[in-house]
């Protein structure tokens, strides 16, 4: 049986996310009985129950997980049809970004802050996610790449590659050696030693924190916690000093959008400027500006 709308949707996809009806209502602006009778119209139009009630909020039915992607694709193109609407023909209106959350936090509000100053009536919504969002089904407009490429139908720039290293804090000591000096590592993850082994490096042996959040990992060493892997770039911006500078790693760096979106004054705009700005940002260049 055809939906009769699409407004159930974003209920829907809301509640997948948040596990609760408060929680989706907060996320969706939205009271919590509107919520519920969205719920229950869209289950009485599949003819399913798509949630069950649990001590911790709504469990989702093997059916939702089913139809959650297609629910989240339909959802990504309304929006990616709305910001076609709002941008028209000028240099304005919401385009979306989606980059890695180190970017987005350490390099990418510079520049940001420069394109606002060119195109005043330009929104980026920013997608701060170590997750790939799909372009090609409007999830974003424009996307930050550290990984390769791997969806057709995408205009994409390669950058030159970002370095990492591993680096202190100005007020910690310089260590003797690599294994016996406090130590930053990863938790489940399970890369960083493999990288240090690989590079013919012990793994080391006094490890003061293990966390798998890169955004954490750079506040430890902030912190003065111990050494730790960051890109070079963020460590000259804050003032960390290099830890044995020949152990190096090098990440892949794109910027790319759907090839339709290349007539969109606004996505160019946000594309142009990452390409242009990029480089210098993720070597620790400051920006102003203009």
């Amino acid at each position: 049986m055809p939906l009769t709308s699409l407004d159930l949707i974003p209920a829907f996809c809301a509640v997948l996310e948040h596990g609760s009806l408060s929680g989706a209502a907060r996320a969706l602006g939205l009271s919590q009985p509107t919520v519920r009778r969205q719920i229950e119209t869209l289950e009485a139009e599949l003819g399913a129950r798509l949630f069950t009630r649990a001590q911790n909020g709504l469990t989702a039915t093997p059916l939702a997980l089913r139809l959650r992607e297609p629910a989240q694709a339909v959802l990504d193109q309304a929006h990616g049809l709305r910001r076609m609407v709002d941008r028209g023909a000028q240099v304005a209106g919401a385009v979306r970004l989606t980059c890695p959350r180190v970017m987005a936090v350490h390099v990418v509000p510079p520049l940001l802050a420069e394109l606002r100053a060119l195109h005043p009536g330009l929104v980026v919504e920013l997608a701060a996610t170590d997750s790939t969002e799909d372009l090609l089904h409007r999830a974003a407009d424009v996307a930050i790449r550290v990984a390769p490429l791997t969806q057709k139908a995408l205009v994409a720039r390669t950058l030159p590659e970002v370095e990492l290293g591993l680096f202190r804090a100005a007020g910690l000591a310089e260590p003797a050696d690599l294994v016996s000096a406090p130590f930053i590592d990863d938790d489940r993850i399970g890369q960083i030693a493999p990288w240090l082994a690989a590079r013919g490096l012990a793994a080391p042996r006094n490890v003061v924190l293990r966390t798998d959040d890169a955004l954490v990992q750079i506040a430890a060493i902030a912190a003065g916690m111990g050494v730790g892997l960051c890109q070079a770039g963020i460590a000259a911006r804050l003032g960390f000093v290099r830890v044995l500078r020949e152990v190096t790693v090098q990440m892949p760096c794109a910027v790319a959008m759907h090839e339709d979106q290349r007539a969109s004054p606004a996505v160019r705009a946000l594309f142009d400027h990452l390409v242009a700005g990029l480089p210098g940002a993720l070597k620790g260049r400051p920006t102003r500006p203009r």
